[in-house]
């Protein structure tokens, strides 16, 4: 809303955590597109899992930009928003899932700028979530990784991206085991994931799908069509035995992509 000061309040999942000045990445991301701080009091209301691997980033950018963007008489377009998130964001990943929600497949292009196919994803897919309380740097997942790899390991990633992206365009899910396959990062960052073979083991016995470092870390994620609960009870029978402050979450997939809300005041919402 309109105010005579810049001002930032935050509640939701760890809102003690999140800036409340400009570093903050949704008003980084409002400055980037207005070309200045605006005079606006910003109510940013969290429900994305800070512990990381869940692209809040990509979220937070992708509100910044949509919300400056409705505040602009003459608005972007939404590749224009699509490119500058990534400018900011510095990867395609998760910025594009938060502005047009399923699977989003991105390139870059010679030219430098990105093009991208989105893919719906089944509504019946579940994603069961474990959450450790201690998160794994973005740097240390990164530092992690090997600068060259061999080319039979790039080729074994490329086989296995294509057969995730024909897994979700076909809908034949139960391939889903095989084309998580990962050689290039899951291996080098699940170090730095306390109890990660204990919860994929516990996942696959369940009949999940997949099991998965969420992102970077320190998150993961299991799949499930039919037995999501199964997964979850087992995930916190684990959690208790292992005597971890972690939690568990299931999760829907969502197909629809960033909305914009106006009430009767002050225009954006």
């Amino acid at each position: 809303m309109p105010s005579r000061d810049f001002s930032v309040e935050i509640s939701g999942e760890g809102a003690s955590e999140i800036p409340r000045d400009e570093s903050n990445l949704t008003v980084r991301a409002l400055t980037k597109i207005l070309g200045e701080v605006p005079k606006l009091k910003i109510k940013i209301h969290n429900e994305i899992p800070s512990c990381g691997g869940f692209g809040a980033s990509g979220a937070a950018i992708i509100g910044g930009l949509v919300l400056g963007n409705e505040l602009l008489q003459k608005k972007r377009s939404v590749a224009d928003i699509y490119n500058i998130a990534i400018s900011i964001e510095g990867h395609p990943d998760n910025v594009s899932a938060a502005l047009f929600g399923g699977l989003v497949i991105n390139a870059r292009g010679e030219d430098g700028a990105y093009s991208h196919i989105k893919i719906p994803v089944n509504g019946n897919l579940r994603f069961v979530a474990v959450l450790p309380d201690s998160k794994v740097e973005t740097s240390a997942a990164r530092k992690i990784l090997p600068a060259s790899v061999t080319l039979r390991d790039a080729v074994s990633n490329i086989q296995h991206s294509s057969l995730l992206v024909a897994v979700f365009s076909s809908g034949d899910y139960e391939m889903l085991r095989h084309a998580v396959h990962d050689e290039l990062h899951e291996k080098h960052r699940k170090k730095l994931i306390p109890h990660f073979e204990d919860f994929e083991k516990a996942a696959l016995g369940c009949g999940a799908l997949a099991f998965a470092v969420s992102g970077a870390g320190s998150s993961c994620i299991a799949f499930s069509i039919h037995d999501s609960e199964k997964v979850e009870n087992s995930f916190k029978g684990l959690i208790k035995k292992l005597k971890l402050d972690w939690r568990v979450e299931i999760f829907e997939p969502v197909n629809e992509g960033v909305k914009v809300f106006h009430d009767g005041s002050s225009g954006a919402d």
